[in-house]
């Protein structure tokens, strides 16, 4: 395994210390693909924290902290991801900070770009492209690059911002489950311009099962009732499994049938789930 380079005192007194936090959860997998995306950036003065989520299998867990204490700092705190995430900018000694998730990997610009884009803005998003094995990554990776990758989509979340402003808006809502990232996103929307970087993210999907990704939706419908209620017709807007930009990019539909058809079908079949869960919600009382 790699060690992590370390840069001259001079160097990195001339740039502020950025942080990147990440949320993992059993993810010996990916883990140390993702830390070496972040050693092999050009911004040169980061730091790493990774908050490692809590009761998974006891010798996985020390595996997993076995890599990432190699390059990162190490915390454990959960359950949910927004609650890793809050512990994670409090830990943080950097004013700027990253956040990604522990099967994303960064492209060598991402934090240079982040860094010299963010005046002007509150907050960055960055296009993620994403990648992984079977059909149904495929179609993931079909919908995420037209609807996130060629537009500024309903479903991007920024990921570049101040400590400071994190603070400001509460971080992260840990009664949402799935949605933490839009709720977040939205809060900072109200307090300045979210802009958006050109170099990009690969978001690693593995080995996509469909029962696995539409289960997923509906284990997140149990807090989507409140993230609707909040934000409205802009939440059903986000939900809603056609976008503009499939209209827009009807080209490049139909340059892959049937990649398409699997992108809509499962689309579709995660709004379902999505629905089923909101109404045994209502029907919960």
């Amino acid at each position: 395994m790699e060690k992590l380079n370390l840069f001259s005192i001079n160097q990195c007194e001339k740039y502020p210390l950025i942080s990147v936090v990440i949320a993992s959860f059993n993810s010996r997998k990916t883990i140390e693909k993702c830390l070496l995306s972040i050693k092999k950036q050009s911004y040169p003065n980061l730091e790493v924290i990774v908050v490692d989520g809590l009761n998974y299998d006891s010798l996985e867990q020390k595996r997993c902290k076995e890599i990432i204490v190699q390059y990162a700092r190490y915390f454990q705190d959960g359950p949910e991801r927004s609650i890793q995430r809050n512990r994670g900018i409090l830990e943080v000694k950097g004013e700027y900070i990253l956040i990604i998730d522990q099967d994303m990997y960064l492209t060598p610009q991402v934090v240079a770009e982040c860094y010299n884009s963010l005046n002007g803005y509150i907050a960055l998003t960055i296009p993620e492209i994403s990648i992984g094995v079977g059909y149904w990554a495929k179609c993931i990776a079909l919908e995420r690059y037209i609807s996130t990758y060629l537009e500024k989509g309903l479903n991007e979340c920024c990921r570049f911002f101040r400590k400071k402003d994190a603070l400001s808006v509460g971080g992260y809502d840990p009664k949402m489950v799935g949605v933490e990232d839009s709720d977040f996103h939205n809060k900072m929307g109200g307090k300045g311009k979210i802009g958006k970087i050109k170099n990009y993210i690969h978001h690693d999907e593995g080995n996509m099962n469909f029962w696995t990704r539409v289960g997923k939706r509906y284990y997140y419908s149990k807090s989507s009732k409140n993230y609707i209620e909040k934000y409205s017709f802009f939440a059903l807007a986000q939900f809603f499994p056609i976008k503009p930009a499939y209209f827009k990019h009807w080209k490049i539909l139909l340059k892959n049938p049937q990649v398409t058809i699997g992108m809509f079908f499962l689309k579709g079949s995660e709004t379902i789930a999505l629905s089923l869960g909101l109404l045994r919600s209502v029907l919960k009382g």
